[in-house]
């Protein structure tokens, strides 16, 4: 007897990728949508489609910049590159650290770092010694900019949402719709922020606040459940 497992797993329950958030922008305006497959590089500089695509990337970078759990690597380790060649001006065994073009932001938490690193022409940055040269690696908390089809559906969902509302009052401006479609992205930002309480254990009824006051990341918002699960 097959498992549940098996008959459900060549099932695609939701179809995602940019061209679907392009086409969810194009129908927010009454615009014939793309079809399915169709490559997001063929489409028409200057037509609405471009325009919508750009509002679609723009909105993926503004909502993932928040950190989400999803998203979200905690001390994640980040190591000088010593290798000959690379950092020829190092001196003492230090070295660049590049970071990868995804990472949106880091954020080394309540520690005697706080504010001092920071993402600059693609590296870290030390402020405080005003160097892009580092002799330790760096713990930091990492927030990455995924890709479409790799976001879980209340992210794609609600991205895709607010994607569109932001293009139908670029390009029309109709308040009836324009409530509509907000409307639609609010009931999606809802279901978001359902899936971040369940998955950092946040429930209001607790006393204990998560911020940096009691650790060293970037887990904030309402209250956060303690010995919830055992491991």
């Amino acid at each position: 007897m097959s498992s549940n497992y098996e008959l459900f797993s060549n099932t695609t329950l939701y179809k995602k990728g940019e061209i679907n958030m392009i086409n969810e922008c194009l129908m927010s305006i009454g615009e014939t949508p793309y079809q399915e497959g169709t490559s997001p590089d063929y489409i028409q500089v200057g037509s609405d489609g471009d325009i919508a695509r750009r509002m679609v990337a723009s909105t993926m970078i503004e909502i993932q910049s928040r950190g989400w759990w999803f998203n979200t690597d905690y001390n994640f380790v980040f190591y000088p590159d010593t290798a000959i060649g690379i950092a020829p001006d190092v001196t003492n065994g230090g070295g660049f650290i590049a970071v990868p073009p995804n990472l949106l932001r880091l954020d080394v938490g309540n520690t005697e770092h706080k504010h001092r690193y920071i993402i600059k022409d693609g590296m870290i940055y030390d402020m405080l010694e005003q160097d892009f040269v580092h002799d330790v690696p760096i713990t930091a908390d990492a927030v990455w900019l995924l890709d479409y089809e790799v976001l879980p559906y209340e992210a794609y969902t609600y991205i895709s949402l607010r994607a569109a509302r932001k293009f139908q009052q670029r390009v029309i401006g109709s308040t009836e719709l324009y409530n509509y479609t907000l409307a639609e992205e609010q009931d999606a930002y809802t279901n978001l922020m359902r899936a971040q309480m369940q998955y950092q254990d946040y429930s209001i009824l607790n006393p204990v606040v998560t911020n940096r006051l009691n650790n060293g990341h970037i887990k904030q918002g309402l209250y956060k459940i303690k010995q919830r699960r055992q491991y």
